[in-house]
């Protein structure tokens, strides 16, 4: 426990780090989409989509492959709402003088909540029922064949094989719902036997930052009441790129009340440097899955200003992808669809 105090002490007590002379290239920029986002507001997707790749002028945009959207009824397969997003975004790279390319995420669980969009007829919304449907004729059609239709695409620059799979993120429409390994291994690998041309990339998040990420790599067992902490590692070593989720102010952050978002935006800043060190290592990538854009909910004090220091940051780092996450608030709120701008442009400095 001692030695638990004086890690965690430690921890906070990291100062700045110097900037290093040359910045690093530059990452591809942008953010993440779902047409549920939009639906649930009663608007229409495909304008969302183009307000905000004309507002923003992205390089790269992540859109998901619903399970429960392309597959509503038992072998039934429709991809009429990804075409109609893929369509947005060739319209818009046609007027445009800045192309953009997508990521494009398939899997059981995808971004936004609740995390697991398992079609109704599936069964059970939890494990060990998911593992089985999983392993069923069914989902693995929809799984192949959304690779099939898509990997020629000249719009595709990745794919992202599931949402934070190895992390529990249980809420009260889901229980147990983690990927087992074995199905997340069976997964990436279809990837790369179905389409040899594009990566795969898988995401989770780290702990509260770099000193707590060794803990958990080394001596694991002291973080048994500190967290939550993610599967960094693990995501490092299942796909060809690791894709972190960075929040900075949220109800779930650790010790929120005694740190600044200033000072947890540098801890992450860190982090992303240890991660990057060791997916280089390896030969992978390492992505910004998630970079914070608008406030969690109505429990935060993060604000537009938090959003453009953030990037300021992380551009010192050597990153291959950021997608900021906050779409819905860039939609409402002119704000933040211009501080969004300015952190893009900073990113891609």
């Amino acid at each position: 426990m001692r030695f638990l105090v004086l890690m965690i002490a430690a921890a906070v007590a990291l100062g700045s780090e110097l900037w290093p002379q040359v910045a690093p290239q530059p990452p591809l920029a942008g953010f993440s989409y779902s047409p549920l986002i939009s639906q649930n507001a009663g608007r229409d997707p495909v304008q969302d989509l183009t307000r905000l790749l004309d507002a923003t002028e992205p390089d790269i945009v992540r859109l998901p492959i619903y399970w429960e959207a392309v597959e509503p009824a038992l072998s039934q397969l429709d991809f009429s709402s990804v075409d109609a997003l893929l369509r947005a975004v060739a319209r818009h790279n046609r007027k445009s003088g800045h192309q953009t390319r997508v990521v494009l995420t398939i899997g059981a669980r995808n971004f936004l909540y609740p995390e697991l969009h398992e079609p109704a007829w599936a069964g059970q919304r939890q494990q060990p029922y998911l593992d089985e449907m999983q392993a069923a004729a069914a989902y693995r059609i929809y799984f192949d064949t959304s690779i099939a239709r898509y990997r020629g695409s000249r719009l595709l620059y990745a794919w992202q094989v599931e949402n934070e799979p190895l992390d529990y993120v249980g809420n009260a429409l889901t229980r147990e719902d983690r990927i087992t390994p074995t199905q997340l291994a069976w997964e990436i690998g279809e990837v790369h036997r179905l389409d040899g041309a594009h990566k795969a990339v898988t995401t989770t998040y780290d702990g509260l930052n770099a000193t707590v990420d060794m803990i958990q790599l080394w001596t694991p067992q002291l973080l048994s009441r500190f967290g939550p902490n993610g599967h960094p590692e693990q995501a490092l070593e299942a796909g060809d790129a690791l894709g972190l989720d960075l929040y900075v102010d949220g109800p779930n952050i650790p010790l929120r009340r005694a740190t600044s978002i200033e000072l947890r935006a540098e801890w992450k800043e860190q982090a992303i440097g240890f991660w990057a060190d060791r997916a280089h290592a390896r030969g992978k990538e390492l992505w910004l899955a998630e970079m914070q854009a608008q406030p969690w909910a109505n429990s935060g004090a993060f604000a537009p200003s938090d959003l453009v220091d953030s990037a300021v940051d992380y551009r010192q780092e050597r990153l291959q992808v950021v997608l900021m996450w906050g779409v819905d608030t860039w939609l409402e709120d002119p704000a933040w669809l211009a501080a969004a701008s300015q952190a893009m442009g900073i990113l891609r400095s």
